[in-house]
């Protein structure tokens, strides 16, 4: 997707205002970061910003500049512009068309690699999905017409991010579920251990090392459920939280500068919807959410009470308890409730990835190209 990094951003010149002891020009200085942007990003930034010519302060006439005969732009409102331009760096970026990263070639992509989401059942009616994982969702998603085309390729891109993310979880689970038995039994940890669970706790908002509390919370999250989330708060992948943030969950976060401004945010608020740097990373963060905060503690009780009655955990029913992760509460559920059923991801809830030892992708590129 062209993602400008904190590393690349560090190489570019800040922009400098023209002081009499300086041999460049304001002019210059801004022209020259441009031009630098560009080369590391290899995008068109037009649709951002580009100061089509600059007001030198140098000029005692007042003259602007003038490129092309646009408006000239004064030297204050150009390093406003590029500051504003690094400040949404490294998570933000000007999309451009590219024939590689499109929702034809994905899908062409993953029929190569015998990844069809109908015919993954194996032998026992369990729904096996290749371990693709693509790090955005494809630029042109939102632009394709045909519905069922389009739930196909967000369901194919956010599957395998959500099964692998529940496989760190269990992991994790099974060490904890061994470190809570022993305790239990009085046996004395090592200090290798005891770090692992203080860690565990710090991640998870857990004040104290409780075992007992940590099981309640590292737990898988039902496919089902969080692909209908997905669905919902994405609208299929094609809300621009998604395609410029990779937002698919529509997390808020109130550290100003970290996310994305709805555009019809009202007045004195001062919530974003917070972004990540890959799809990875926004599933992680959406499963650690449920998994922690208070808002859910409805959920992972009832989740815990079906692990005691060695029930698997239920989609349908656990988005019942997600009635404060919506301000539409009730209306919210019924909405995740239906696209669960008018879908069928229900089947997704006994699926699992196939058990090559490596991706066939990597997340540092949509596509796996250098």
């Amino acid at each position: 997707m062209g993602w400008l990094s904190s590393r690349q951003l560090s190489h570019v010149p800040e922009v400098q205002v023209a002081q009499a002891t300086s041999n460049l020009s304001v002019g210059e200085s801004v022209h020259e970061a441009w031009d630098r942007l560009r080369q590391i990003a290899q995008l068109d930034w037009r649709s951002v910003v580009e100061p089509r010519a600059v007001v030198a302060d140098a000029n005692p006439a007042g003259v602007a500049k003038k490129a092309n005969d646009a408006p000239a732009v004064s030297a204050a409102d150009a390093s406003r512009r590029i500051a504003e331009v690094r400040q949404l760096s490294p998570y933000r970026t000007a999309m451009r068309a590219d024939t590689d990263r499109t929702v034809d070639a994905m899908l062409r992509r993953f029929e190569q690699e015998g990844f069809d989401l109908v015919e993954l059942r194996n032998a026992n009616g369990q729904v096996e999905v290749p371990r693709i994982f693509l790090a955005s969702l494809p630029v042109d998603i939102a632009d394709v017409n045909l519905t069922e085309k389009r739930k196909r390729a967000f369901l194919k891109v956010m599957l395998p991010h959500i099964l692998r993310e529940n496989e760190r979880i269990t992991a994790d689970r099974e060490r904890l579920t061994q470190l809570h038995q022993r305790i239990q039994f009085g046996a004395t940890l090592s200090v290798r251990d005891q770090r692992w669970l203080e860690q565990l706790a710090e991640q998870y908002g857990v004040d104290d090392v409780d075992t007992a509390e940590l099981l309640n919370r590292v737990d898988a999250v039902p496919p089902a459920l969080a692909l209908a989330q997905a669905v919902e708060e994405s609208g299929w992948g094609t809300s621009r939280f998604a395609l410029m943030g990779n937002a698919v969950f529509g997390m808020w976060t109130w550290n100003p500068g970290s996310g994305l401004v709805p555009e019809n945010r009202p007045d004195g608020e001062t919530y974003e919807v917070q972004r990540f740097k890959s799809l990875e990373h926004s599933v992680a963060a959406y499963m650690r959410n449920l998994n922690s905060k208070t808002s859910y503690r409805e959920f992972r009780d009832k989740r815990a009470g079906m692990r005691d009655r060695n029930a698997t955990p239920d989609s349908y029913q656990l988005a019942g308890t997600l009635h404060r992760y919506s301000v539409r509460g009730p209306d919210y559920i019924r909405t995740i409730r239906s696209i669960m059923k008018s879908n069928g991801l229900e089947q997704f809830d006994a699926s699992r990835l196939t058990d090559e030892p490596n991706p066939l992708l990597t997340t540092l590129d949509l596509f796996g190209k250098s």
